[in-house]
């Protein structure tokens, strides 16, 4: 049997960011949401360490024997980390458009503009027309939205206050599987100059991808290179088709 995916949002979305991604693979999902985000309660696990305990917790408790871990943007960093400290069961770790593990690079301005978007809807559907390339449609907007106000204030404030500013390049060095990475040239967040001086650094061995078309949303955007990517890092397919592959 191929591992699991367990699969990990991004900030300020839920488990449903993987709604198109989840028919496309070739096996059963296991999509979670973080504390604080879509049905997960906010119980004060609002740091790195506290997103990645209540993971593992998720993952004990529906006991799959083996399982990869699927990480987006916030998800990619809370994945990194909890793949470093090597649970049992782990056998890859896929990064798509992730922050990177050192902290990443937003201006106070810009983390004061983040904070400022929790409880406005407006707000909200202008921030994911400005950090994504494909139009999306107007359910996928809504939910998107949904997201976001359900999100916990505490939680949210979280993110740009301490948990992307968290220092974690040792965390990375000590992961022991296979490590793939998902970027977009279009990305507007987590961008190329991103990718290069903080993401290969940080992740020598991992196998880097990069697509085009797509902006920070890639699970929304581009489900048919994710899910690829997904299947790859299962070992369920021998190599991301038709995907530009950079190896470190």
């Amino acid at each position: 049997m191929p591992p699991v995916p367990v699969l990990l949002h991004g900030f300020g979305t839920s488990k449903r960011l993987w709604r198109a991604v989840l028919p496309l693979l070739d096996s059963e999902a296991l999509a979670l949401d973080l504390p604080g985000f879509g049905d997960a309660a906010d119980d004060g696990r609002c740091t790195v360490d506290g997103m990645a305990d209540a993971v593992l917790e998720g993952i004990r408790a529906a006991g799959p024997e083996r399982f990869v871990l699927v990480g987006h943007s916030m998800g990619g960093k809370v994945a990194a980390v909890l793949a470093g400290r090597r649970p049992q069961g782990l056998s890859g770790l896929l990064l798509v458009a992730p922050s990177p593990p050192s902290p990443e690079p937003m201006t106070s301005g810009q983390r004061a503009e983040l904070k400022a978007l929790h409880g406005d809807p407006e707000a909200l559907r202008a921030h994911y027309r400005r950090i994504t390339r494909r139009p999306l449609t107007e359910e996928t907007m809504l939910e998107l939205t949904e997201d976001g106000l359900k999100a916990s204030r505490a939680a949210w404030n979280a993110w740009p206050d301490s948990g992307s500013r968290e220092q974690r390049d040792a965390d990375a060095g000590r992961i022991g599987v296979p490590v793939s990475i998902l970027t977009s040239q279009d990305d507007s967040v987590i961008a190329p100059e991103v990718t290069e001086r903080q993401l290969r650094p940080a992740f020598a061995l991992a196998r880097f991808t990069e697509v085009s078309g797509g902006g920070h949303l890639l699970p929304l955007e581009l489900p048919s290179e994710v899910a690829a990517a997904i299947r790859y890092v299962g070992g369920t397919e021998t190599g991301p088709g038709g995907l530009r592959t950079n190896p470190a």
